[in-house]
Parts: C-alpha cells; structure tokens; sequence
C-alpha cells in the first residue's frame, strides 16, 4: 500500500496481528468487499484443503477470484462462530490458525473445521494466501495436564537460538526417503511430546491428538505402509518467540492404487528448554484423497 506520495508502506508486526484477526472477522460476517480491501487485486490464493459439496480450482487467483470461492462456500454452508488459535509473525510473512464452526444448508449439521492460512504481504497488502482446512478431531491426551494460569501468559523460552530451531526444524522434514531420522526425533523432541494431526478420524485414521515420542514414531511408520513419500522442497519458514511455522511440499505414492502426487503440508512446531514439546500437521487433503479414491 503506498501513501500519498506513493512511498511504500510495510506493515508493523502489531498492524499485521490486527489485519489478520479483521480478515477473518470480515470472512466469518460475509463482509467480502471489506476483506478484499486488505488484498492485493492480483492476489493468489492456494486452497490445499477438501469441503464436502464445494468444487472448484486449487488456485483462485485475483479478488474477484476470493470473492468467488467464499460465495460458493456459503452457498453451502453459513458460517457460524470461530476462534484464533494462534498468529505468527515473521517479516511480512504472517500464518494464523483458527477454529470455526459451519452449518450446512443441506442437512442443518454443524461441522468444526481447523483452518491455517500462510499469508505473504507487500506494499502492505497480502499478494499471496495458502489454504489448509480440515475437520476438527476432537480428542482428549491420555495424560498431560492443562498449563497453568501463568504459563498461559508467560510462555517458556524455546532455549534455541532462531538460527538453531530453523535448522533443527529443517533437519527433520528434509528427509531423503520416506520419513524423518527417528534418532533425531527421540534427540530434539520431548519424551512427552503433544503431536495433532488435523482431519477427520474416517479418512485419516491417525488423526487427533497423540502424547510422547514413541506414539509419533509409531504413526509415521503407520504412514510408511500406506504411502511411499519424498520431500520435494520446503516453501516457507515463519519463526516467532518459540515457534515455527511451516509449508513444504512431498511427492507420494499411494501403496494401494499405484496413484502419485505432490501434495502441501503445513507444520507448526513449538521449542521449550531446547526440545520440541508440541507439533501439529495440516495436510493438503484433496491431492490426497484423488490418490486413495
């Protein structure tokens, strides 16, 4: 966005926290006139995500083109209250997850939905979003109380360096064959690591919360039998305090119907006292589903 004299303007992180909370704001309301206010005209949006009713291309691409996609989102479904879970900030790189609840015009039902949209400004408008949306998977940790008051308010610190967490965070999703080093998971994770993998539980069966490091180990050797899969490269890397937030994208091969494809995923991964304490994984659903069906 440029001022009067045409001078750009680069957003402050506080100023992108408040737009990104507004965007959503104008979303869930149905205020698509004042949510493009805040996007480039030529924006692109990348959908990596699956909806029950709604077809439509992977890219929509310009305002008219987002204007498009939430129409054709509510003429299935009305949008219903949400929550953020968290926004990271990082340059004029910004990825926010939420939670938000859906009614379908169809059959009346209410369907919760985790979202994290990957969103890249310049000139103080977003010129790119990525999209992963999927069905919440309510579950409940086997142990693992809830944090205190205080720790909610003042979170630890990750003990790492960002340079550190960038690389260890690299390290593990950068895998030449099927999977990550599981003596580096055991090294740089918490034995009580917190991992979620966001869907829904009849398409993906390990989806949900799971608690300690053999149980994430034990689900990535689950994957291994259903699906070949190599890295093809790492798109983003948003780091913020403890956290890192990031997209890469893998080529698979569905064991079962011989089908490939390069899908989207997108981690978010949280440092404490130097280890990995919680981890938790959105999919690119549709790439996925074309290959089991």
């Amino acid at each position: 966005m440029a001022d009067g004299g045409g001078r750009a303007v680069k957003l402050s992180a506080a100023d992108m926290r408040f737009v990104v909370a507004e965007m959503l704001d104008c979303r869930m309301s149905r205020q698509y006139e004042r949510f493009t206010s805040y996007v480039d005209p030529a924006v692109v949006l990348h959908c990596h995500s699956w909806r029950v009713g709604i077809v439509g291309p992977k890219v929509w691409r310009g305002a008219s083109g987002v204007r498009e996609l939430f129409r054709r989102t509510d003429e299935n479904y009305l949008p219903l209250g949400y929550e953020i879970v968290d926004i990271l900030v990082d340059g004029e790189n910004a990825v926010v997850r939420w939670r938000a609840d859906w009614r379908r015009h169809e059959n009346g039902c209410i369907y919760t939905n985790d979202a994290a949209h990957f969103l890249r400004w310049e000139n103080g408008l977003v010129v790119e979003m990525h999209e992963f949306f999927d069905a919440h998977c309510p579950s409940t940790p086997g142990c693992a109380c809830p944090p205190s008051f205080e720790a909610l308010f003042t979170p630890r610190p990750a003990g790492l360096s960002r340079d550190e967490m960038e690389r260890r965070a690299r390290k593990l999703i950068s895998f030449e064959e099927d999977g990550p080093d599981h003596v580096l998971l055991r090294q740089w994770c918490s034995p009580d690591i917190v991992c979620e993998f966001v869907g829904d539980k009849s398409r993906i069966p390990y989806a949900g919360r799971h608690i300690g490091i053999e149980a994430v180990i034990g689900i990535i050797r689950a994957i291994r039998v259903e699906f070949e899969q190599r890295l093809q490269g790492v798109s983003d890397v948003l780091i913020e305090d403890s956290r890192v937030g990031g997209r890469r994208h893998v080529q698979w091969r569905h064991r079962g119907t011989g089908r490939t494809g390069v899908s989207e995923l997108a981690d978010f991964v949280r440092f404490d006292d130097g280890l990995i304490v919680e981890l938790i994984e959105f999919r690119d659903t549709v790439t996925l589903r074309r290959m089991q069906d």
